[in-house]
């Protein structure tokens, strides 16, 4: 392993240990779309550790040195559009698209504090204006509605079955071209 990627390790496991609590934030939230930097990923690593949040999602987190791994890729390649979620100042989730088989994708994931309060719908809203390649693809875990719903809000549809066919846990969204 080289010395970058266990120093990343480290200071996740470092910062996570003086990490605070967010607190819920106001209706009136400030909601900022930001590069990621590498402060964020203790957070970034904490969120998609949440038992409650992986099981939405269907996904599998990653240990430390997996994250590590994965984020020093991500945050090497210039292809992969990565933004930080920031609201009242807060580490509140991150937003990213790459492409993958011949198509982008979007992925995002929200702290589970900030979730129930429109900041999903209005990062990625946000977003949107920052990723101009179309169609653009979500993969959303068929009981998760909130996710769902909130890719419909930003002009997303489910893709006909005959067209783009998903796994039998997962819907694929589309966002058409413009």
């Amino acid at each position: 392993m080289s010395f970058e990627l266990w120093s990343l390790a480290y200071s996740i496991r470092v910062l996570f240990s003086y990490k605070n609590c967010a607190v819920a934030p106001a209706m009136n939230q400030n909601i900022q779309l930001r590069d990621v930097e590498a402060g964020d990923l203790a957070f970034i690593f904490e969120h998609q550790r949440d038992p409650v949040a992986v099981a939405m999602v269907d996904f599998r987190s990653r240990d430390a040195m997996e994250f590590a791994a994965h984020w020093q890729k991500l945050l090497a390649d210039d292809t992969v559009l990565k933004q930080t979620v920031v609201v009242d100042g807060a580490v509140a989730g991150h937003i990213g698209s790459w492409t993958a088989d011949g198509k982008r994708e979007l992925g995002y994931w929200l702290d589970r504090a900030f979730w129930g309060r429109g900041i999903a719908t209005a990062a990625i809203t946000a977003y949107l204006r920052l990723e101009s390649i179309r169609p653009l693809y979500a993969s959303v875990a068929k009981h998760n509605v909130a996710s769902l719903r909130v890719l419909e809000k930003c002009g997303f549809t489910v893709a006909p079955a005959s067209a783009e066919p998903s796994d039998a846990s997962h819907f694929l969204l589309t966002l058409p071209a413009l």
